[in-house]
C-alpha cells in the first residue's frame, strides 16, 4: 500500500453502497496492513484525520482492536493503551463541544471505548502483571476518562505527561459528580463507558479464567465510581419524576441501560469476587422510578425497571435483600405476608396492568407477568409455611387478602397466551405450592389446614378450566396469529394437566376426579361454548384416570353410573370432531376437531375397563368409533389424525373387552380384510391396529379351543398371503402386510392371567394342536417370508419384521399355545438360511436378535459344540472381513456372547472358539475408539473375571485362563484408558474394579509390569495409582483412581488444584 491516502479510498470503497467486485481482495489487504508492525501508524493516522468519514475513523479503531489481538508485548500494550485513550478523550471532548458531525460518531467512540476496556482486562490479568518488563497498574478506566476528558489543553505532543499524572488518579466523589454535571454529553459518555466496559467484562469472563484478581480490581475501584454515576443519575430521575415531569430526559435511556449491564455483571460475579457488590441504594432508586407516574397515565420508567427486576428474579432474587424483597411484595400484590400494606405502590400496580391493558400493551403485560411470579417464586415455601403451618403466626386476615390478590392475578380478565401471561405463569407458582403442600410434615398443620387448602385449590381448578378450553385457541386463530401461540396454548394445557394432577393429592377423588365426572354429566351442550367445557374437563379427567384401576375404585365408577349421560358427552367430542373435520371448513375448524377427537378417543381408551362392564354402554361406544372412523378418508393431515386417534382407541377397546366383544368378530374380520386389500385407503398403522384387533378376538377363543383359533387364523393368513403375492412388487404394501402379520402374532401371545386361570388340560390340548398345526399356519407364515425375503433380503426392515415374526413366541417369560411356536429346528435352519444370503450391515443385526432368543430359550438342549458352529457361522464364516471392519457389527458380536455369558455360560466357556478366537480376539478390542464397542467389550471382560452363574467347573476353566491372559489384558486396558476420551473413563474403571477385587494379588503384579512400559514418563503417578487402586478393594472410589491417573498422563491439573 502505497500511502494513508490510499488507504481511506480503499476503506471508502470497502464501506460503500455498491462494493466493487474485488471486495475479497481489498478486505485481505486491509486486513494485511492491520496485522503488520505499521498497524499500529496506520490507526493513528487514520483517526488523526478530523475531516475523514466515520467509515474511516472506525476502520482507525478497529485497527488498534486488531493490533490489540496481534501483539503480546507489554511495551506494545501501554503503547496502544495512551494512543487510544489520547483518540478516545480528544473525541469524547469534540463531542461534548458538539463540534460538527461528532454526535453521529458515537460509533467510533464506543470503539475505543471497547479497545480501551479489552487493554484494561489484560493489563489486570495475573500473567501480564507478574511479568518482568511491567512496572504500570491502570485500577479505574473511568476515573481515567473523566481526568483526561476535562483537561483543558490535551495533544499528542504532551499526552505522555497527562498521562502519567492521571493513570492512577483516584478522582473524589464531589469532584466526579461536578464533572459529569458540567453538561448532559459528559455525563451520557460516562454512562457509556461503564456500561462498554463491564457488557465486555461479561463475554471476557465467559472465554477466560483465572480473572478473580480482574473482578478484585472492578470491585475495589470501577465499582465505586460507576456506582456513584449511576445513583446520582437515578436520584436526578426521581426528583424530576417527583415534580410532576411528563417528559422523560434524554439521558434517561443510558442510566437505565448502565445500570441494566451492571446488574447482569453483578449476578454473574457473585460467586467469584472476594467483595459484595451492594447495589441496595441503586435498586431502592429503580422501585422509585419504576412507581412514577403522572395525572395523564404515562409510565415513563415502568417497562425498563420491570425488565431489570424481571432478569434479576429470573437468576438471582437474592440481589435484593430482604427489605427491598418486602417492599417490592407491597407493590405487587397491595399486601405483604408480614402484615404491613403499601397501598401507594400497588396504586401505581393497578393502574400500570391498567394502562397496558387498555393500550393492548401484550408483551408489556408478559414481561410484567414473568417479573412478578418470578418475584412469587422466590418465597414459595415461606408462603407454604405462613398459609398451612404452625411455625407462623401471621394475621389470618392478611393471608386471607394474600391468597385474594393471588387468585385474582391468575383469574386475570384477558385471553391467556395471546393477550395475558399472568394464568400462564401462575401455574407454576400453584404447582410448587401444592407440592410443598403435599411435602409438608402433617404435624406441623393448623388445624383448618386440610379445609383452607381444599378450598384454596379448588378455587384453582375453578379457574383454570375455562382458561384451556378450546374457545382460547379459536380465537388465537381467529387472530391470525402464528403456529408460535397455538404451541405456547398447547403448552400451557400441558402444565394445566401437571398442576391438576399434584392437586389431586389435595383434594382426592371426592373434591376434584368426582366433581369432574359429574360436571360433564350434567351438561346438556346445544352450544359451541358448553361442548369446550365438556373437551377440558375431560382433558383434565383423562390425566386423572390414565394411572387409575377402575377396577379397584368403586367410588368412582359409582359416580361414572350415576352420571349416565357422561359417556354420550364424551363421545359427543368424538362425533363433533370427525363432523367438523373437513378442510372446507378451514385450518380453524381442522385444528380443534383433532383436538375434540383426541380428549374424547384418548378419555374412552382409559376407562375402557369401566365401559366393558355394560353390553349396551360397549356396544354404543363401539358403533360410534366405527362409524367415525368410516368418516376418515385419509384426505389430508388432519384426517390421517383423526384417524389415529380413533383406532387407538378402538384398539384400547379390543383389547380391554376382547371377551365382551367376541360377537364382533365376524364383523372386524371382514372390515380388516377389506383393509387389507392395495386399494384401501386406510393408512397403515389402522391396517396393522386393525388386524391386532382381529388377533385379540381370536385370541380369547382358546376358552373354546384351538380349533377355532385356527378356523379365523387360516382365514387372515390366506387374505394377507393372496395380497402379499398379488402386490409382491409393491414393497411398501407388502411391509405392512408383514407389519400386520408381526401384530396378529403379537395380539395371540397369552397373558399370564389366562396362563394361571386355564386348565391345564386345556393348555396341554392347545400345544399339541399347535405342535401338528392341521391348518399348517407356521409352514404358509414361513413360505410367505421367504418368499418376501427373496425379493426384498437386504432391506433392514423385511428382516427386523421377519424375524420378530419368528420370535414372537419367543419373547414371553412364560410362553403358553401360540400358532406360530417354531421349534428350535425350525429357528435355526430359517437363521442358517438368511444368513448366508444376507447383507451383514443389513440384515446381521436382526438375525443375531433372533439368534439370541434361541439360545436362551434352548440353552439346556444346547451343547458347548452347538455353540461353537452358529458363533463359526454367524461371525467367524462368511461375514469374518465384514464383522472386523465395522465397530457396529463387532458390537454386536460381543453383546452376544456376553448374553450367553448370562445365561447359560457353559455353552461359551467350554467351546473350542473361546480359547481359539474369543478370548484373543476381544482382548484386542479393548483398544477400540467407537464409545459402545468399549461399553461392550468392557462388560463382557467384567462378566469373564466376576460372574455368579459360573459353575465351578466354569470357575476353575476361567480363573487359570484369566491368569494366562492378565498381562496382555492389563496391558491392553493400561493403553486403552491412556488414549481414552474423559466420557470412557467409568467403562474401564468397571472392569478394573471387577480385576483388582477378584484377582488381587495377580492384577498388582500385571499392572506393576505394565505401567513403566505405557507411561515412562509418569513414575510418580503410576505409583499412586496402583496405591490408591487396591486401597479401594474395588470399590466406586477406584473410578476416582483412574481418573486422577489419566490427568496426569494428558498433563491436565489435578480436579482438587485447578486454578479459577
Amino acid at each position: 500500500m502505497d500511502g494513508l491516502h490510499q488507504a481511506v479510498n480503499l476503506i471508502e470503497s470497502l464501506y460503500s453502497p455498491q462494493p466493487p467486485s474485488n471486495v475479497n481482495e481489498i478486505q485481505q489487504q486491509l486486513q494485511a496492513v492491520q496485522r503488520s508492525d505499521h498497524g499500529l501508524e496506520l490507526g493513528y493516522q487514520l483517526l488523526s484525520q478530523d475531516a475523514a468519514s466515520t467509515n474511516v475513523q472506525y476502520f482507525g479503531a478497529l485497527t488498534l482492536a486488531v493490533q490489540f489481538h496481534t501483539n503480546n508485548s507489554t511495551d506494545r500494550l501501554l503503547d496502544l493503551l495512551k494512543m487510544n485513550l489520547f483518540h478516545l478523550a480528544r473525541r469524547s471532548q469534540l463531542f461534548i463541544s458538539k463540534s460538527p458531525h461528532y454526535e453521529s460518531r458515537i460509533i467510533v467512540i464506543k470503539k475505543l471505548m471497547s479497545n480501551a476496556a479489552q487493554i484494561f482486562f489484560r493489563m489486570n490479568n495475573l500473567d501480564v502483571l507478574t511479568s518482568p518488563s511491567s512496572s504500570h497498574e491502570w485500577n479505574n478506566p473511568l476515573d481515567t476518562f473523566c481526568a483526561l476528558v476535562s483537561h483543558s489543553e490535551l495533544s499528542w505532543e504532551n499526552f505522555d505527561e497527562i498521562f502519567g499524572h492521571v493513570e492512577s488518579q483516584t478522582i473524589p466523589y464531589d469532584r466526579l459528580i461536578q464533572l459529569i454535571s458540567s453538561s448532559q454529553e459528559f455525563n451520557t459518555l460516562a454512562l457509556l463507558f461503564s456500561e462498554v466496559i463491564v457488557e465486555d467484562l461479561v463475554k471476557h469472563q465467559s472465554v477466560k479464567v483465572g480473572t478473580s484478581r480482574l473482578h478484585g480490581v472492578v470491585h475495589e475501584h470501577l465499582y465505586i465510581s460507576s456506582i456513584s454515576i449511576i445513583n446520582y443519575n437515578l436520584q436526578q430521575l426521581v426528583v424530576a419524576s417527583r415534580n410532576n415531569s411528563a417528559e422523560r430526559p434524554p439521558v434517561a435511556d443510558n442510566v437505565l441501560q448502565c445500570v441494566a449491564a451492571w446488574v447482569n455483571y453483578t449476578m454473574m460475579v457473585r460467586t467469584k469476587s472476594h467483595g459484595h457488590m451492594d447495589l441496595s441504594e441503586t435498586f431502592e432508586l429503580l422501585i422509585q422510578l419504576m412507581c412514577s407516574y403522572d395525572s395523564a397515565h404515562n409510565f415513563p420508567y415502568s417497562e425498563n425497571v420491570v425488565a431489570i427486576l424481571g432478569d434479576i428474579f429470573g437468576n438471582d432474587p437474592t440481589m435484593l435483600n430482604y427489605e427491598l424483597r418486602s417492599t417490592v411484595e407491597g407493590i405487587f400484590l397491595g399486601v405483604q405476608k408480614s402484615g404491613t400494606n403499601n397501598a401507594a405502590g400497588h396504586e401505581w400496580m393497578l393502574q400500570y396492568m391498567n394502562h397496558l391493558v387498555v393500550n393492548e400493551m401484550h408483551e408489556e403485560l408478559k414481561e410484567l407477568a414473568l417479573c412478578i411470579v418470578d418475584f412469587l417464586q422466590i418465597s414459595n415455601l415461606d408462603v407454604c409455611n405462613k398459609l398451612f403451618t404452625t411455625i407462623s403466626n401471621n394475621d389470618p386476615h392478611n393471608l386471607d387478602q394474600y391468597i385474594k390478590v393471588l387468585l385474582q392475578m391468575t383469574n386475570f380478565t384477558l385471553v391467556p397466551v395471546l393477550e395475558e401471561f399472568f394464568s400462564v405463569r401462575m401455574v407454576d407458582f400453584w404447582l410448587d405450592l401444592c407440592d410443598g403442600y403435599n411435602n409438608l410434615v402433617r404435624e406441623t398443620l393448623k388445624p383448618d389446614t386440610p379445609a383452607l387448602a381444599t378450598n384454596l385449590f379448588s378455587q384453582v381448578v375453578q379457574i383454570y378450566l375455562p382458561k384451556i378450553q378450546l374457545s382460547v385457541k379459536q380465537r388465537i386463530c381467529q387472530e391470525g396469529e402464528d403456529e408460535t401461540l397455538v404451541h405456547e396454548f398447547d403448552d400451557f394445557r400441558n402444565a394445566v394437566l401437571d398442576l391438576i394432577e399434584s392437586m389431586w393429592a389435595v383434594l382426592g377423588n371426592e373434591k376434584l376426579t368426582d366433581i369432574l365426572i359429574v360436571s360433564i354429566g350434567q351438561l346438556t351442550p346445544t352450544s359451541e361454548d358448553e361442548l369446550f367445557q365438556i373437551e377440558a374437563m375431560s382433558f383434565c379427567l383423562e390425566k386423572l384416570l390414565v394411572d387409575m384401576n377402575l377396577n379397584e375404585s368403586p367410588v368412582v365408577c359409582g359416580t361414572l353410573d350415576a352420571n349416565q349421560a357422561f359417556i354420550d358427552n364424551v363421545l359427543l367430542l368424538i362425533q363433533t370432531g370427525c363432523q367438523q373435520k373437513s378442510a372446507a371448513n378451514g385450518k380453524e375448524a381442522q385444528l380443534l376437531s383433532c383436538d375434540l377427537v383426541k380428549t374424547g378417543s384418548s378419555l374412552m381408551a382409559t376407562i375402557a375397563n369401566y365401559i366393558k362392564n355394560d353390553d349396551k354402554r360397549l356396544g354404543t361406544c363401539m358403533d360410534v368409533l366405527f362409524k367415525s372412523l368410516e368418516l376418515c378418508a385419509n384426505a389430508d393431515a388432519t384426517d390421517s389424525k383423526i384417524e389415529l386417534f380413533i383406532t387407538r382407541c378402538i384398539t384400547k377397546m379390543c383389547e380391554v373387552s376382547r371377551k365382551e366383544l367376541s360377537s364382533y368378530l365376524p364383523t372386524v374380520l371382514a372390515i380388516q380384510e377389506s383393509m387389507m386389500q392395495q386399494r384401501s385407503n386406510v393408512s397403515d398403522y389402522t391396517k396393522q391396529k386393525f388386524t391386532c384387533c382381529v388377533g385379540y378376538f381370536i385370541q380369547d377363543c382358546i376358552r373354546e379351543g384351538p380349533e377355532k383359533q385356527a378356523h379365523y387364523l387360516a382365514k387372515v393368513i390366506g387374505a394377507i398371503r393372496d395380497e402379499i403375492l398379488n402386490s409382491a412388487n409393491n414393497r411398501d404394501h407388502v411391509l405392512c402386510l408383514l407389519l400386520c402379520i408381526s401384530e396378529l402374532a403379537s395380539a395371540l401371545v397369552v397373558s399370564p392371567d389366562v396362563l394361571e386361570d386355564a386348565p391345564s388340560t386345556q393348555l396341554a390340548h392347545s400345544d399339541e394342536y399347535w405342535a401338528t398345526d392341521p391348518y399348517q399356519l407356521r409352514s404358509t407364515t414361513l413360505d410367505l417370508m421367504e418368499s418376501v425375503l427373496t425379493q426384498y433380503g437386504n432391506d433392514a426392515e423385511f428382516v427386523e419384521r421377519s424375524c420378530l415374526i419368528m420370535g414372537s413366541h419367543l419373547a414371553t417369560a412364560e410362553p403358553g399355545p401360540h400358532f406360530l411356536a417354531y421349534s428350535m429346528q425350525e429357528l435355526i435352519g430359517f437363521l442358517l438360511k438368511r444368513n448366508e444370503a444376507c447383507e451383514p450391515t443389513v440384515a446381521l443385526p436382526y438375525l443375531v436378535y433372533l439368534l439370541e432368543l434361541v439360545v436362551h430359550r434352548y440353552a439346556s438342549a444346547l451343547a458347548a459344540t452347538d455353540f461353537d458352529y452358529l458363533f463359526g457361522e454367524f461371525f467367524l464364516g462368511i461375514h469374518r472381513g465384514a464383522i472386523a471392519s465395522d465397530p457396529d457389527l463387532t458390537q454386536l458380536m460381543i453383546t452376544f456372547v456376553s448374553s450367553v455369558l448370562e445365561t447359560r455360560p457353559a455353552l461359551v466357556v467350554h467351546g473350542n472358539h473361546w480359547t481359539s478366537f474369543i478370548l484373543p480376539d476381544f482382548v484386542r478390542a479393548l483398544g477400540v475408539k467407537e464409545r459402545f464397542t468399549i461399553a461392550a467389550v468392557t462388560k463382557f471382560w467384567t462378566k469373564v473375571v466376576n460372574n455368579k452363574r459360573f459353575s465351578r467347573a466354569d470357575e476353575v476353566t476361567v480363573r487359570a485362563q484369566v491368569c494366562e491372559l492378565g498381562p496382555q489384558l492389563i496391558a491392553h486396558t493400561v493403553q486403552a484408558i491412556l488414549h481414552a476420551q474423559r466420557s470412557d473413563l467409568a467403562c474401564y474403571s468397571d472392569f478394573l474394579r471387577a480385576l483388582v477385587a477378584r484377582y488381587p494379588l495377580q492384577s498388582r503384579q500385571w499392572l506393576v509390569q505394565a505401567l513403566p512400559e505405557l507411561a515412562a514418563h509418569q513414575l510418580q503417578a503410576n505409583q499412586v495409582f496402583v496405591e490408591k487402586l487396591f486401597v479401594t478393594r474395588g470399590s466406586r472410589a477406584a473410578s476416582n483412581a483412574v481418573l486422577e491417573w489419566w490427568m496426569a498422563c494428558n498433563g491436565l491439573p489435578p480436579l482438587t488444584g485447578a486454578s479459577t
